[in-house]
């Protein structure tokens, strides 16, 4: 009884421990909430932390997608053609030059072999042997065709493109349109040919024409003998009228060794054309020539000479005529274009231009003559001295124009001429 009594312990004894243990609890509790203030702290930390990287990264991305555009940008401003594959042969990267150049849309490129896009084999070829000449460049100049059927010469390179490891994982080509360069080398060494054949026809123009007059002399004298006697005053009659043939053929040859020095004036293009073709009073046409016009802006007034450029066209016409003695088609077309393709040194890159084609349905110019054409004193015709079409050149030319000519043998053939365009504010000045 005494055992069990000294054994329970007072409700004093039982506060002191119940008291402990709240402050226990409360001394661990308190403990708790420190630790979570400290690590909501040290999350808040890390939320700053993590929203800062988070903005760094954004801040990257957006920079890397800036330097992505811009590069890309770059890639498609170039007036160069620029196709990348990888090591299969797929088509990577095709920039719209490359598009303006082959005639295909890079859309329809994108992701496919290369070798299934051309029907010539250059560029897979090139692509093939670029492992065969140890990772060094290739480089080819020639005339390829388009998937829309035209013709150009282009220069063509190749290379590796070679990871840090020197290991080539994919491989560029790189293409340039050239045929406005080759055009103009063309037209250089034509104008270069011309002005020498110029040269040494106006001297030999002059030796001649000097004989020429004392000829002229002495059988007017000789008539003045032999006039009782017709027979022989037709002899001599024969003589001064071959005179008279040969000066003017050397007149017509120096008037091509000169060069022309046109007259700015506002030229109706139309009207000229118009007036040639209606009331020109040398310009014969058979009725069973049709004429069809094609002029397809109201304003084609060009910077020219009407007298030079009356000659040219009446040229152009009167050769059209000729080359359809059983009868066709001559189409006269104009239209205005802002630029020349082949634009030499005209230096007119401000202006714009009228194209004036004229076009007849004869029997064509072979390949072999249509080179020489321009060329003086050639000529297919059995008459004519083959001083029109190089005349008309040297007129064309002191207009800052170009002519050129198109033919398909047994078809048709086409001659081509650009004026510059009368600009208000330039050509008053």
């Amino acid at each position: 009884m005494s055992e069990s009594l000294q054994g329970k312990k007072t409700p004093k004894e039982e506060l002191e421990i119940l008291s402990q243990a709240f402050q226990t609890f409360n001394e661990a509790t308190q403990q708790l909430q420190d630790s979570y203030d400290d690590l909501k702290e040290r999350v808040k930390l890390l939320d700053l932390e993590l929203a800062k990287k988070n903005e760094e990264l954004e801040k990257n991305l957006a920079e890397k997608e800036e330097v992505k555009n811009y590069l890309n940008n770059i890639l498609e401003s170039l007036t160069t053609g620029v196709i990348v594959m990888d090591r299969q042969g797929t088509i990577t990267t095709f920039n719209k030059t490359a598009g303006w150049i082959t005639g295909l849309t890079p859309e329809s490129c994108l992701g496919k072999p290369l070798k299934d896009l051309f029907h010539d084999d250059l560029f897979e070829n090139m692509v093939s042997r670029l492992g065969k000449t140890g990772n060094g460049p290739l480089s080819v100049d020639r005339e390829i065709t388009t998937a829309n059927g035209s013709r150009i010469h282009i220069q063509a390179s190749a290379s590796p493109v070679l990871d840090p490891d020197e290991n080539q994982i994919g491989s560029l080509l790189i293409v340039k349109d050239m045929t406005r360069i080759r055009h103009l080398e063309i037209e250089a060494q034509r104008n270069q040919r011309l002005r020498a054949m110029g040269e040494m026809a106006a001297g030999i123009a002059h030796e001649i024409r000097n004989p020429l007059g004392s000829i002229e002399l002495f059988a007017s004298l000789l008539k003045k003998d032999v006039e009782p006697d017709e027979e022989k005053s037709e002899l001599v009659e024969h003589i001064r009228s071959g005179v008279k043939n040969m000066d003017r053929i050397i007149s017509t040859l120096l008037l091509y060794a000169k060069s022309p020095r046109p007259s700015q004036q506002k030229c109706d293009i139309h009207q000229l054309l118009t007036t040639l073709l209606t009331s020109s009073s040398d310009m014969v046409i058979a009725d069973n020539i049709k004429i069809v016009q094609h002029f397809r802006e109201s304003n084609t007034w060009v910077n020219g000479d009407r007298d030079l450029l009356k000659q040219v066209f009446g040229n152009l016409i009167r050769n059209a005529v000729q080359a359809m003695p059983q009868g066709g088609e001559l189409c006269l077309t104009t239209k205005k274009v802002n630029a020349l393709s082949n634009q030499s040194d005209a230096g007119n890159d401000h202006r714009q231009f009228i194209t004036i084609t004229v076009s007849d349905t004869g029997q064509g110019i072979p390949a072999d003559h249509l080179v020489k054409i321009f060329n003086p004193f050639f000529s297919t015709k059995d008459k004519g001295t083959g001083l029109g079409l190089s005349i008309s050149h040297n007129i064309i030319k002191a207009h800052q124009g170009t002519i050129d000519a198109e033919s398909e043998p047994g078809k048709q053939t086409t001659f081509i001429v650009n004026l510059p365009s009368w600009d208000d504010e330039f050509d008053e000045k």
